[in-house]
């Protein structure tokens, strides 16, 4: 029986979607035959041996293999979305690009499986169902799976075999054994990874500690045991989200044709496959919930991947001082290079207009207010000290994106505080508009920090915490004001400075436009720059 073609959001239409010729197994797999290795006695496709292959020479075409996790929109967030553009400029350039992730969890189907497909020139090889949890901030309660997997592992030496690619490149090992660096290199396929966050040295993803700091020791086992302690009991949380995911599809399908979904049957269904509200508040009532013994699995896997990172033929930093991080956690530097990843929509964004002081300055944070890490508690500590300054009400703070449960209330309660919610990339220009200072309160050394650059970009300053990549754009006097202490007091400090003189806006902001284009770095440019490491190393 012949598969059909996935949905244009991905969902797909059928078990096993792979449309022939396009995923590199001819169609065989859509067919149910068995899938030849190509691979022949040199250990390795001869078309994609270093320097030898057509394709490695200077402006031929590669066969490229992206590997992460998810794909837009059922995952959201700077770096699925920097992926895709990626990807997207890839196949513009003429390249053929395979992406291969941990992908969508469904109810009532434990086993995982395969689902090849494609979406806009690229062929997706999605893990359903994956062995993996991925628990996000949340961490893991199996580090060992982190190192190895024999299904996942299985699955990406055939993806070797049948795409034959030149160059891998991983964007992330979430959800994903880094035993696949392995794989590649025994393979002889040169690895190139780019370092968007700590997920290979941290479980938790923002080397941040069970005592709310920057983790810098080298033994983290017992520390490990106690931050991963509410990582998710089973994959629960990822059912859920597939599930929505898939209404959303349904519920507009059935939108543009003037009709709504009975929601009495979307409860029914929630609760038929274990994910309902009451399920998943069950969950975590019974968290967090320590796992002992666990001490020497956490080690391990730091101390593997370190090993394994050394190994990788090209190691991409956001910034330096993500750099400099890795490098001081034991990550060999010997080849490893900076190159700030711009995700393309933030030159599509237009400046705002801000020629005089605002009467009653507003603020905004894009996520900042999703986690601690992210900066939830900054935020609410420095709305509690204003308050005690009397300055509330005189000022209005807009939060977009997710809130941190632990906050939210709390947040709520203050005047002229909106919590307006999720949003999508192609809204965020018009959200931008009536923002006059941008605030970045994260506490973690964030990679890059694509929101500081997205408010830049529209002209508005930002007042932030000098932390990871943020501190390579944030210049005190030229694009804001740099929250020294990184707290809530001296996030309130600064906020009050501008209420009391708003006259500081419009100058701020005339600077931070002239300091963006020594800030900002043309899409095409850093394409360039990726396909030029590509060749490098291929």
């Amino acid at each position: 029986m012949a598969s059909l073609p996935p949905a244009p959001d991905g969902r797909l239409r059928g078990d096993h979607a792979c449309r022939l010729g396009r995923c590199g197994c001819g169609g065989a797999q859509a067919r149910g035959e068995r899938v030849p290795d190509p691979i022949g006695a040199g250990g390795r496709h001869p078309a994609a041996v270093a320097l030898v292959t057509a394709s490695a020479t200077a402006g031929d075409p590669l066969r490229v293999l992206q590997v992460g996790w998810g794909f837009h929109p059922w995952r959201v967030g700077g770096l699925i979305l920097y992926a895709e553009d990626l990807m997207a400029a890839l196949v513009e350039r003429g390249h053929a690009v395979t992406y291969f992730f941990a992908g969508r969890h469904y109810p009532l189907r434990s086993r995982p499986r395969l689902r090849c497909w494609h979406r806009d020139g690229v062929d997706m090889r999605e893990l359903v169902n994956p062995p993996i949890v991925a628990g996000l901030e949340r961490g893991t309660r199996r580090p060992d799976l982190d190192v190895a997997e024999p299904w996942i592992e299985e699955q990406f030496a055939g993806a070797l075999r049948e795409v034959a690619p030149d160059v891998v490149h991983v964007q992330e090992l979430h959800g994903l054994p880094s035993s696949l660096l392995d794989l590649a290199a025994k393979a002889r396929v040169p690895v190139v990874m780019t370092l968007h966050d700590y997920g290979p040295l941290c479980a938790t993803l923002r080397l941040f500690d069970a005592d709310g700091r920057v983790c810098t020791r080298m033994r983290i086992g017992a520390d490990c045991v106690t931050r991963n302690a509410g990582a998710p009991l089973d994959d629960r949380l990822l059912r859920r989200e597939t599930v929505e995911f898939e209404l959303r599809g349904i519920r507009g399908w059935l939108d543009r044709r003037g009709r709504s979904l009975d929601e009495r049957l979307v409860e029914w269904a929630l609760r038929r496959a274990g994910v309902s509200d009451e399920q998943i508040e069950a969950m975590e009532a019974s968290l967090p919930r320590p796992e002992p013994g666990l001490e020497d699995a956490f080690q391990r896997r730091r101390d593997v991947n370190v090993e394994r990172l050394g190994r990788v033929d090209r190691l991409i930093a956001q910034s330096p001082r993500i750099a400099e991080i890795y490098r001081s956690l034991g990550v060999s530097g010997e080849r490893m290079s900076v190159m700030p990843a711009f995700a393309k929509h933030i030159e599509r964004l237009r400046p705002r207009r801000l020629d005089i002081a605002p009467t009653l300055p507003t603020f905004i944070t894009l996520g900042g207010c999703a986690s601690r890490t992210k900066g939830s508690r900054v935020v609410a500590e420095a709305l509690e000290a204003l308050r005690a300054a009397g300055a509330e009400g005189r000022f209005r703070l807009r939060v977009l994106g997710h809130v941190d449960p632990a906050v939210e209330e709390l947040l709520a309660g203050f005047e002229r505080v909106e919590l307006n919610g999720l949003y999508a990339r192609d809204q965020l220009d018009a959200i931008l508009e009536d923002g006059d200072v941008g605030l970045m309160p994260s506490v973690w050394e964030e990679a890059l920090g694509y929101t500081g650059l997205e408010m830049l970009a529209k002209g508005i300053p930002l007042i932030a915490n000098p932390l990871g990549g943020i501190g390579g754009y944030l210049r005190e006097g030229e694009t804001g004001w740099i929250n020294e202490s990184c707290t809530g007091r001296g996030l309130a400090d600064l906020m009050l400075r501008v209420v009391d003189h708003p006259e500081l806006v419009p100058d701020m902001h005339r600077r931070t436009l002239a300091a963006w284009p020594q800030i900002s770095i043309p899409w095409t440019s850093h394409v360039d720059a990726v396909e030029g490491v590509y060749r490098e190393v291929v």
